[in-house]
C-alpha cells in the first residue's frame, strides 16, 4: 500500500539512479515498517526545467511523498523519514534546501492492495 512519488526536474535522476533508488526506498520502508516488499510502490515524476522554485526562486526543487497506512509509530516514522532522506541525497545529490519528504497518512480502509481492503496495522 505505500505509494512512494519521487518528483524531481527532468534530467536531474538517471534512470540507473531512480532503479536503484526505487530499490533502497523498498529495502527501507519493509524493513521499516515490517511490510513485504511487494506492497511497496515508487513512482518518478519529472518536471521541465526551469519549472521548480523554492522561496519564490527558480530551483530545482525535490520532493518525496509517501502515502501509507495510517497506525505506525511516531518513532517508526521518524526512523523512516530520516533513513530516506540519507538515501535519497546520497543518491541524487539534491541539496538540503531543495528536498522535501512528506508521509501523508490514510486509514487503512480507505485503500485497497492486490484486491482486497487493507488491515489496520500490527505492531506484534
Amino acid at each position: 500500500m505505500p505509494l512512494y512519488t519521487a518528483i524531481t526536474e527532468h534530467g536531474c535522476v538517471s534512470d540507473e539512479t531512480k532503479a536503484r533508488l526505487a530499490a533502497e526506498i523498498t529495502r527501507i520502508h519493509a524493513s521499516v515498517m515490517n511490510v513485504p516488499k511487494n506492497f511497496v510502490r515508487v513512482v518518478f515524476l519529472s518536471y521541465p526545467q526551469k519549472s521548480g522554485f523554492t522561496a519564490g526562486e527558480a530551483a530545482p526543487t525535490a520532493a518525496l511523498n509517501c502515502v501509507l497506512r495510517s497506525g505506525h509509530t511516531v518513532e517508526e516514522k521518524a526512523d523512516l523519514l530520516k533513513q530516506l532522506w540519507s538515501a535519497f541525497q546520497e543518491m541524487t545529490g539534491i541539496a538540503t534546501d531543495q528536498l522535501v519528504i512528506s508521509l501523508q497518512e490514510i486509514p487503512p480502509s480507505n485503500a485497497m492492495e492486490m484486491g482486497k481492503i487493507m488491515q489496520a496495522v500490527s505492531h506484534e
